[in-house]
């Protein structure tokens, strides 16, 4: 069973998000005919299609997946009328879309105002609800296959749309929107084969209302905890944006950002494969074995994170130099150290919020993720207009590791807790690293090598001491 999820969470975290972490070869080739401000404009539009389609399902998706495990003769029935409904919500919904993303196109995009809301607006009123059923279909039933094969087709077909219509036709930041529309296309043909032909899915437009009601009341709570994540992965290009930060300089922000992204991706497959394990333990409640064990997978994790992050952020000047064939973009690299480091919260996060979910005090959740997001949005309005948009990296960076560690002291996790976690030390641990690779990052190549050496040996080492106290 164990080998089965674990493959499962490999297939899930490491094939369908291979295409998008491909994307970073494609940076040496288009990076050449993009400016600071095609990538502030990209950043800003695709800031808001995220909040756009966030709000679209209207949360849903738990619904989905309740009525798939509590009613599994039913299901089928309760699916098509959310379908139909949100079908019907929206066509309505993606008019509005359209509407606002033509006067939400930054000045420098003026030119490509319609094309913008036409290549975005569309997928949104058409394509998401039969991706969502698709994807969360053979999720449940355990068939990772399929979604991972489409996605491997979407995302490959994406990073080859993006060189041709950006380094072949020249067409800045707009070949970006063309390649997410044509790929989003041929995912809703493939998806929709699925959908509406082989499970027979297709929307009941003449719903029941009662049902309808009853599921917006369970989803519509989860739309807050679900834009934590937005509020602190992209809402930064649209505070910039309100600021009347330049386009120019919010386009060096959202290369560096776009690091980030691409860790989260990778670790996504990591902390997914780890999610069984930790189940299995937390089922054994009261159990200090198990919560010892519990820890000593987190601890590996975290180290794990730290090791990735400080090594590529040491490199990070190099990796720019490689992959960022110009040289004003080239600029971001020390925003993208800062960011980069953010991201070692997650191990820390993952062990509360699956202690937190499996004692079922989800309604706690929100103290960590709406209270971070909340409050990285409300201290980059006091501090960009004083200490420009750079600190916004800086509070993004303060964000993460309140995700990280503030659950540890709320009282619903410290009464099921069995083992310490020293999360003081740990986010000091984080902080310092910061500081030693940030500084370290303009240190000779030669300097840099020994360090890499050192660290590489350190952590062989630690594995093989370590190993036989986690039996996985």
């Amino acid at each position: 069973m164990l080998r089965k999820l674990l493959s499962h969470a490999a297939i899930y975290g490491l094939a369908a998000q291979a295409p998008r972490l491909a994307g970073v070869v494609a940076l040496p080739i288009i990076t050449r005919y993009l400016t600071p401000a095609d990538y502030g404009v990209a950043g800003i539009i695709t800031a808001y299609i995220s909040v756009f389609t966030l709000l679209q399902s209207l949360g849903l998706s738990v619904v989905l997946v309740n009525s798939y495990a509590r009613q599994p003769e039913r299901y089928t029935w309760i699916w098509r009328q959310i379908n139909g409904f949100v079908t019907l919500w929206s066509l309505g919904y993606g008019l509005l879309v359209m509407l606002a993303l033509y006067f939400l196109v930054p000045a420098e995009g003026d030119a490509h105002r319609l094309e913008v809301a036409l290549l975005c607006g569309l997928p949104i009123m058409l394509f998401t609800m039969t991706e969502m059923q698709s994807n969360l279909y053979f999720q449940l039933s355990q068939k990772p296959l399929p979604i991972a094969l489409r996605s491997f087709i979407v995302g490959v077909l994406g990073v080859g749309l993006n060189i041709y219509t950006i380094a072949y036709l020249r067409m800045g930041f707009i070949g970006w929107f063309y390649a997410y529309f044509i790929s989003t296309a041929v995912g809703f043909i493939l998806n929709g084969y699925s959908v509406y032909v082989q499970q027979r899915l297709w929307p009941i437009f003449n719903f029941n209302w009662s049902r309808i009601k009853h599921s917006l009341r369970v989803s519509l709570p989860v739309i807050p905890h679900n834009m934590a994540t937005f509020m602190l992965d992209t809402s930064d290009r649209l505070v910039l944006d309100v600021l009347r930060v330049p386009v120019q300089r919010i386009g060096l922000y959202n290369v560096a950002a776009s690091f980030g992204t691409y860790f989260m991706l990778a670790s996504m497959a990591i902390t997914q494969a780890a999610s069984p394990f930790y189940l299995t333990y937390l089922a054994r409640q009261n159990d200090r074995e198990a919560a010892l064990q519990v820890r000593r997978l987190t601890f590996v994790l975290l180290g794990l994170f730290l090791f990735a992050t400080s090594l590529a952020s040491l490199w990070m000047r190099e990796i720019f130099e490689l992959l960022i064939k110009n040289k004003a973009l080239q600029q971001a690299y020390p925003l993208a150290i800062i960011i980069l480091m953010g991201y070692n919260f997650r191990p820390m996060y993952l062990v509360v919020v699956n202690t937190l979910t499996y004692r079922e005090h989800t309604n706690k959740l929100w103290r960590i993720s709406v209270v971070a997001g909340v409050g990285n949005i409300l201290l980059n309005f006091i501090l960009v207009p004083i200490f420009g948009y750079q600190a916004a990296a800086y509070t993004t960076f303060a964000a993460l590791m309140y995700m990280g560690y503030a659950g540890f002291y709320m009282n619903a996790y410290k009464a099921s807790s069995l083992v310490p976690y020293y999360p003081i030390a740990w986010l000091a641990l984080t902080v310092l690293l910061l500081f030693v690779v940030y500084e370290l990052a303009t240190a000779a190549i030669l300097t840099k090598v020994i360090l890499t050496l050192v660290a590489g040996i350190g952590a062989i080492v630690a594995a093989i001491v370590y190993r036989k106290s986690l039996p996985l």
